[in-house]
């Protein structure tokens, strides 16, 4: 565990040449920034909601909206800072190469500014880069790894220690889109919390990882491989992902729609500025609503926000 968080620390995100590193805006005192997806009833972004289309709740109050603005493709802050975590430890060797495919398609559908970067469970990583060559080579270098058996709650607190660390590392990619897409099995990556009868209690790495992604206003894409014939989950409307505002695409053997997708929302969004409220500051995380008023529109948001420590 500790050899994976070092190896981790090594990722960097960059700004591209010629750009100074800005002052992440999530981490303003007395403000939080929201990024929000928009979609219609075929899940395609809607350009063009309004503030007053629009409501946030934080700890069960409403709160006034400051700021609103879209983020589309065309815009200057439509760059992203995306990586990619490949799970080496519990895939099966047969669906790596859908592994690999879905992990291409993010490297050939980026766009002039984007970063990515590439980790896995056991510890390799790559800078965050927008050099698709290395990106390339890196990919097809990955392969699933004997690491012995590992009691359950073990890896689950593997991977809860090492999106927050990925999520820490993302933490100064500011006026960027910041995403983890994990590629790997769903029942770790997006349940990595076992029933309490199978494993000790996890909430605290738990509660660390959703601080983590909540202050650097990070978001958690699942794609699970195994595809229809091999999935042991069977939806992904809920979970991790999507409490961190993102989606897991399980039971698809579509990796490059899956990829596609994620690469749309993640270049398509909206920045909410709301004042950081009084209320319940001091818990570890306050339970965050994002609610859109226009009929056939479905809004997706993180599902909390950090308190003040």
């Amino acid at each position: 565990m500790t050899r994976l968080l070092i190896v981790l620390a090594t990722i960097a995100v960059v700004a591209p040449a010629g750009q100074r590193p800005q002052v992440p805006v999530e981490r303003s005192p007395g403000r939080l920034l929201i990024d929000a997806v928009a979609l219609d009833r075929d899940g395609t972004p809607v350009p063009d909601l309004r503030r007053e289309e629009v409501e946030v709740w934080i700890g069960g109050y409403r709160v006034p909206i400051d700021t609103f603005e879209a983020v589309m493709p065309d815009a200057d802050r439509g760059e992203r800072s995306i990586v990619l975590l490949l799970d080496d430890v519990t895939l099966a060797q047969m669906v790596v190469p859908r592994a690999r495919e879905a992990a291409r398609r993010f490297v050939t559908g980026m766009s002039s500014g984007d970063q990515v970067a590439i980790a896995t469970l056991n510890g390799a990583s790559t800078e965050s880069t927008g050099d698709r060559a290395r990106l390339l080579q890196s990919i097809n270098a990955y392969n699933v790894r004997l690491t012995g058996v590992l009691r359950v709650e073990d890896l689950s607190a593997q991977v809860l220690e090492t999106i927050a660390s990925l999520a820490r590392q993302l933490e100064t990619a500011s006026g960027r889109r910041k995403t983890i897409v994990a590629i790997g099995s769903a029942w770790l990556f997006d349940t990595p919390i076992p029933p309490p009868t199978v494993s000790r209690d996890l909430r605290k790495e738990w509660t660390a990882a959703m601080r983590a992604m909540a202050s650097a206003n990070v978001t958690l894409y699942v794609i699970d491989p195994a595809g229809v014939e091999m999935s042991r989950m069977v939806g992904g409307s809920s979970g991790f992902a999507r409490e961190t505002g993102g989606h897991a695409f399980v039971t698809t053997n579509d990796m490059e729609g899956a990829a596609d997708r994620i690469m749309r929302e993640a270049g398509s969004y909206y920045l909410i500025g709301v004042a950081d409220p009084p209320v319940g500051r001091k818990a570890d995380l306050r339970e965050l609503d994002v609610r859109v008023l226009r009929r056939g529109v479905t809004i997706r948001a993180r599902k909390a926000v950090p308190g003040v420590r």
